[in-house]
């Protein structure tokens, strides 16, 4: 019998557009791990094996798309979703409802907009008319209610090439409030359907034009960007949580003059002051872009990578080092929702999570000097940045853009994934898959701090996450030790129950999860894996796994040591019964 590749059945599947039913509502308390993909509207097969790969198919929470308008709504005939739905339309049907289908939450990113809705000029570019870009996503919105989450609602709004001919009143108004108010309409309107929304990341870029209106240029322009944010009290009441860019740039961690904006965990620190000197404290940020650099470190004269070890030289090893250092430090701080660029494409600026994989063998075809085997025994890892032009039987092959990453820069050629992957998918079980996860405790918050003490947490670099998995009934806890070498132990305590937080778990959250837990007198284990991560393949070293208990909660605590502390840690405490 012939059997028909998995990823086929999938795009039959995905290309019905059948969307089931989610188990629970994503608010602010929740935790999200997750990945930005950018799929193609004239590779249908292409994007179906790609909701089969791991990263979306298991390990990620939700997943986020940038949306371009004009890739939506050309011309303005195709504003009629249900006679006339572009190939762009189509596309992202097929890609929701393929990870709706996979139990992922979905986030929309705007940028853009079509000629025939601009105030004058060619696609991608101008100023959207009065009333236009909130009529777009009206039309959006309904088609699309209940099957995304998310709405950002501009893409690195702070710079002049996003919004030529506009200005910050005009970025207020017209995209950020009226937006808001649109999608906000829709989700509202009976049956209504739960959506979280958001405003826009900033480039870290010191010496790109910024909108007209802002004070200064760079990181002073950022500063004054958020200021306007937090001071406009109407925009503020619209919308959820704010969003700052986790970018790797030229030193690794930030290309902003250091007056304002030192590192990348700087600009949060910047945001979250602002936030709560308003009385915002219970607003989150959140990640909008995200992404890192390994590569040799120029795009032209730009320098965008660094050496972080040390080791003379700039590779895939400084890129997992500023991946856990970007996400451990962000957080650690309070970031509930991160993402990851998660496969390569052809742009020079970052590598993804994942190497691109010759999914129906044309590539090897076509050029079989840039496809070897994959260790997984999957299709073909292709093993440097490309462009394909064209749909899944006919795309063309050519070079990436700007500087090109060879297999000669791969630390481990066949291996689908870059290395820092490992450091991602090791944060992103705090998202927990498919299961309900919110956050429990912060580090370093008076009455619901995440303890850790003792010689085996120690390291230049330290960080802990902790969450309650509402479906399993598990806390767990995630610790990173960067001196950590499976010797010494330390001692671990967390709230028993999700207290009252400073900036979660608050009384103005959509779902109280207040009291939640395991209460005093009941016995609880701890399962604890604790382990070390090659700098070549991304396989477990030193891997030791535990099981200790049962314990007692006492005073509302729960408690643990842990004998041999190595540098990536998980406990998860569950109850004996």
């Amino acid at each position: 019998m012939r059997k028909t590749p998995v990823f086929l059945l999938l795009k039959c599947i995905f290309l019905i557009g059948i969307a089931p039913a989610y188990s629970y509502e994503w608010t602010t308390d929740h935790m999200q791990v997750g990945v930005r993909w950018q799929p193609s509207s004239s590779r249908p097969l292409n994007n179906a094996y790609e909701l089969t790969r791991p990263i979306l198919g298991e390990e990620s929470s939700y997943v986020m798309f940038w949306v371009a308008w004009q890739q939506v709504e050309p011309t303005p005939a195709h504003t009629d979703y249900e006679k006339n739905p572009s190939p762009g339309l189509k596309m992202f049907d097929q890609v929701v409802n393929g990870a709706n289908q996979s139990g992922l939450k979905v986030e929309f990113v705007f940028f853009g907009s079509p000629s025939w809705a601009s105030e004058p000029g060619p696609n991608g570019g101008k100023r959207p008319k009065i009333d236009h870009f909130n009529a777009f996503l009206t039309r959006l919105a309904k088609h699309f209610k209940g099957r995304v989450h998310s709405y950002q609602l501009g893409h690195e709004t702070n710079l002049k090439s996003i919004l030529p001919g506009a200005d910050v009143d005009f970025l207020h108004e017209e995209i950020f409030i009226k937006g808001a108010e649109a999608v906000r309409t829709v989700y509202d309107t009976a049956p209504s359907s739960p959506v979280l929304i958001s405003t826009s990341g900033c480039s870290p870029c010191q010496g790109c034009p910024v909108l007209d209106g802002l004070n200064g240029i760079g990181g002073q322009a950022v500063d004054d960007f958020f200021e306007r944010l937090v001071t406009n009290r109407k925009l503020m009441s619209l919308v959820d949580c704010l969003n700052i860019n986790v970018s790797d740039h030229h030193d690794g961690y930030g290309m902003m003059d250091g007056s304002f904006i030192t590192s990348t965990w700087g600009n949060y620190d910047l945001v979250r002051e602002k936030m709560d000197r308003e009385g915002y404290a219970k607003k989150p940020i959140v990640s909008a872009e995200a992404w890192v650099n390994w590569d040799d470190g120029k795009l032209g004269a730009m320098e965008l990578s660094a050496d972080v070890n040390g080791d003379g030289k700039k590779d895939e090893i400084d890129g997992f080092m500023k991946t856990l250092t970007l996400m451990g430090k962000c957080m650690e701080r309070g970031m509930n929702v991160m993402n990851f660029l998660w496969t390569d494409n052809e742009s020079p600026w970052s590598m993804g999570l994942t190497k691109r994989r010759d999914y129906n063998g044309r590539v090897k075809k076509l050029r079989p000097d840039l496809v070897i085997e994959a260790s997984d025994a999957g299709p073909g890892v292709i093993t440097q940045k490309v462009s394909l032009r064209g749909g899944d039987d006919d795309f063309k092959v050519s070079d990436g853009q700007g500087e090109i990453f060879t297999i000669k820069d791969y630390l481990n050629p066949s291996d689908p994934n870059h290395l820092m992957y490992y450091a991602w998918r090791w944060f992103a079980q705090a998202g927990g898959g498919r299961d309900e996860v919110i956050r429990h405790a912060l580090a370093r918050e008076r009455g619901n701090d995440i303890a850790v003490s003792g010689p085996g947490y120690t390291g230049n670099e330290r960080y802990r996450v902790a969450t309650w998995n509402r479906t399993r009934k598990i806390f767990s806890v995630l610790i990173y030790s960067s001196g950590g070498n499976g010797e010494k132990s330390a001692k671990v305590s967390i709230p028993s129950t999700i207290q009252q937080g400073k900036r979660f778990n608050t009384d103005s959250s959509k779902r109280d999860f207040r009291g939640e837990g395991f209460a005093d007198g009941q016995k609880y284990f701890v399962q604890i894996e604790t382990k070390n991560i090659h700098l070549k393949d991304g396989s477990d070293q030193r891997f030791k796994s535990i099981e200790l208990g049962p314990f007692k909660v006492q005073k509302g605590t729960l408690v643990v040591e842990i004998p041999q502390m190595d540098k990536f840690t998980r406990l998860d405490f569950m109850l004996s019964e």
